[in-house]
């Protein structure tokens, strides 16, 4: 008998945090090319979260298969994050987009030799912003429907993490 889907989930990690956003992706674009924008939105928003995860943790220098967990490794980075002065509300905050954003650019900009050239961060971080301001992990709750422009900001901000991704 087959595994059941849950059976077979691999432990979160950076590979698989890098391939996931990336199929997540392509179902967001399959999604919006459908009709369904909010849904696309919503996709795309785990895709700007696993994306800049990934990046985060591959710059503390964390094995690709290293499993990462909440408690040792989520949250001590959102604290992190509060302490070095980033705005991270307690409400769905292992999915602040805009928050990893500022993060991942403030943790760069303060590790030696590893921040962004300029104008690269400030891009990570309006990015962050604009699918911030659109996405929520709570969007699944409700049954608004995104506008066009709504859907095009979002895909072009997640789009182009996706395609820095190897910088971030």
């Amino acid at each position: 008998m087959p595994r059941r889907l849950p059976a077979r989930w691999q432990p979160e990690s950076i590979g698989e945090f890098r391939a996931s956003a990336r199929q997540r992706f392509e179902d967001g674009v399959a999604l919006a090319a459908a009709g369904h924008r909010t849904g696309a939105i919503y996709l795309w928003g785990y895709t700007a979260e696993m994306i800049l995860k990934a990046a985060y943790f591959s710059l503390l220098g964390r094995p690709q298969a290293a499993v990462l967990t909440w408690t040792a490794d989520i949250l001590p980075a959102i604290n992190a994050g509060r302490s070095m002065g980033i705005a991270w509300p307690v409400h769905g905050q292992g999915h602040n987009v805009r928050a990893w954003a500022e993060f991942l650019v403030a943790t760069r900009a303060a590790t030696p030799g590893t921040a962004y050239p300029h104008p690269f961060g400030l891009e990570v971080q309006a990015r962050g912003q604009r699918i911030g301001n659109l996405w929520s992990e709570t969007l699944r709750y409700h049954k608004n429907v995104a506008y066009l422009y709504e859907r095009n900001q979002v895909r072009e901000a997640v789009e182009w993490l996706l395609v820095n991704s190897a910088a971030l």
